[in-house]
C-alpha cells in the first residue's frame, strides 16, 4: 500500500548557489528576511528562523504572507551554499477556514437560492482557491527568492 500524501501544511525543499560562504548566505538571507517584514528573525549557528504571517503591516503579494514560521538551513556545498528549508502554513490554513466556513459559508447555504451540495461544492472551491492558490504560489516563488537574496551581494 503506497502512502498517502498528507495534507500541505508545511512545504520543504532546498536550494544552491555557488560563490557564496556560509556566513554571507545567512548575512543575505537576514537582510532579505528582514526587508520582507519578517518578524522574531533569529540566527541559531547556521540556521535562520523567523515569523511571517497576514498580521503584519504588508501588502497582499508580500512573499512571507502565506508562511506562518520558518527555517533556513545553510550548509557549505561544493561551489557554495546549500540552503534547506521548511515553512509551515498554519495561520493560513485557519484563517482561511475560518473565512470560508464562518463567514462565506452562512451566506452561501442559507441566501443562495442552490441545492446543499452546490453549496458545499462553492466552498469547497473557494476553501481551495485560497489556501491551495496561496501554497501553490508560495511553492513556486519562495525557492526563487532565497535564490535571489543569496545571489544579492550585501552593500
Amino acid at each position: 500500500m503506497k502512502n498517502a500524501m498528507p495534507f500541505p501544511t508545511s512545504l520543504s525543499g532546498a536550494v544552491a548557489v555557488d560563490h557564496v560562504t556560509v556566513e554571507q548566505a545567512i548575512d543575505r538571507l537576514e537582510r532579505a528576511l528582514a526587508q520582507a517584514k519578517a518578524v522574531a528573525i533569529r540566527r541559531d549557528d547556521t540556521a535562520v528562523r523567523f515569523r511571517g504571517g497576514v498580521f503584519r503591516l504588508v501588502s497582499s503579494s508580500n512573499i512571507l504572507g502565506p508562511i506562518s514560521n520558518g527555517v533556513l538551513e545553510v550548509s557549505p556545498s561544493a561551489n557554495g551554499v546549500s540552503v534547506r528549508y521548511r515553512v509551515t502554513f498554519t495561520q493560513l490554513l485557519v484563517i482561511v477556514t475560518l473565512m470560508v466556513g464562518a463567514f462565506l459559508g452562512p451566506f452561501v447555504m442559507t441566501e443562495l437560492n442552490i441545492p446543499r451540495a452546490g453549496g458545499l461544492a462553492i466552498l469547497a472551491f473557494a476553501w481551495f482557491w485560497l489556501f491551495g492558490g496561496n501554497f501553490v504560489l508560495t511553492r513556486l516563488r519562495f525557492p526563487a527568492f532565497l535564490v535571489r537574496s543569496l545571489a544579492r551581494p550585501l552593500t
